[in-house]
């Protein structure tokens, strides 16, 4: 599971949280939605040309690339990657939402991976809809996301032990604060 990256201006968000729409907006306010976007006919990309890969790109990473898009023109105070999660859910399963750019500057951008490719043309269909109080920039991407590294089942095992070593000693203490004169030790 990913959690934002710390220290690095970037905040990355996995699908699989749960999550609310923060729009400020509801979706029907946005806007005219073109039906293209809800279009089940939409199902290959041979519709909407894929760009060509650019520079040396690693070919295992060429699937993410296809599966994702870039999204610009977001402003930078209000757009979150929670938003932009439940939005773009509205086009297929996202895998993947990382927000880019300098928060202090009026626009950041973002990149959406989505499960398959046959999301990325419904997508696209939303380049210049309302988001808020900006028109979308809605392109292919040309690059994967950087995803934070996942974890090896035995480090996961390590760090799950690490924080439930914690727990048990926070509980240590509740009890003595709780009970002064009783004060139950948690053997690990």
């Amino acid at each position: 599971v990913a959690s934002p990256v710390p220290n690095t201006g970037e905040e990355s968000l996995p699908s699989s949280a749960g999550l609310t729409l923060l729009l400020g907006v509801s979706l029907g306010t946005l806007g005219a939605i073109p039906a293209a976007a809800f279009d089940p006919n939409i199902t290959t990309l041979g519709e909407i040309p894929q760009p060509p890969i650019m520079g040396n790109v690693d070919p295992s990473k060429i699937d993410e690339i296809r599966r994702t898009v870039y999204v610009g023109n977001l402003n930078s105070q209000t757009t979150t990657a929670d938003q932009l999660l439940e939005f773009f859910k509205q086009v297929g399963e996202v895998k993947f939402v990382r927000m880019a750019g300098d928060e202090t500057q009026p626009t950041r951008f973002a990149f959406v991976e989505f499960a398959d490719q046959n999301s990325v043309p419904r997508a696209l269909a939303f380049n210049g809809v309302m988001f808020g109080d900006r028109p979308l920039k809605i392109n292919h991407s040309n690059n994967a996301i950087v995803k934070p590294p996942e974890m090896t089942p035995q480090a996961a095992a390590k760090e799950l032990e690490e924080v439930m070593k914690r727990v048990r000693e926070a509980q240590s203490f509740i009890s003595a604060a709780i009970e002064p004169g009783r004060y139950i030790m948690f053997i690990t």
